[in-house]
């Protein structure tokens, strides 16, 4: 299993950040490697399910993937748990956490690498570092479009 958890900082409230990433219909302009969603069924909270595919070391995958928990925190943010799968199986958990600046963001990814992505790159550790980069992307693309709005 590959696991990610890294952080960033972005300047606008959680309200602003939460309406673009709780929003599965536009998951795909953000988020790295993810394929426009194929079908819908909720509206990004828990019980929302969503088909779509996923590019891992160039190979496309069927995720089925499903929104498990979306809970307010203590400090007026918000906790989410997204479960996935299909070939590629894991979970990912998102805090939103108002800072003073806006907002900080976490997330935390555990994932499985399938056999046919491992195939294609002989070193699992080279898939786990392309993840790594494509979360950070993703979540620099997050950033851009609270920032901008």
């Amino acid at each position: 299993m590959g696991h990610i958890k890294q952080s960033i900082q972005i300047d606008a409230p959680v309200e602003r950040v939460t309406e673009i990433a709780m929003d599965p219909k536009h998951w795909s302009s953000w988020w790295v490697n993810l394929g426009e969603a194929k079908s819908v069924q909720g509206d990004g909270g828990p019980g929302t399910v969503v088909e779509h595919s996923y590019l891992m070391a160039g190979v496309p995958f069927h995720v089925t993937t499903r929104v498990t928990e979306s809970t307010p925190t203590p400090a007026g943010g918000r906790h989410l748990r997204i479960e996935f799968e299909g070939p590629l199986k894991g979970w990912q958990t998102w805090d939103y956490e108002p800072a003073a600046n806006g907002t900080d963001v976490t997330a935390e990814i555990e994932y499985n690498v399938p056999g046919s992505a491992i195939g294609k790159f002989a070193d699992q550790m080279l898939i786990e570092r392309m993840q790594e980069r494509a979360r950070q992307q993703t979540l620099e693309n997050l950033k851009l479009m609270a920032e901008a709005g």
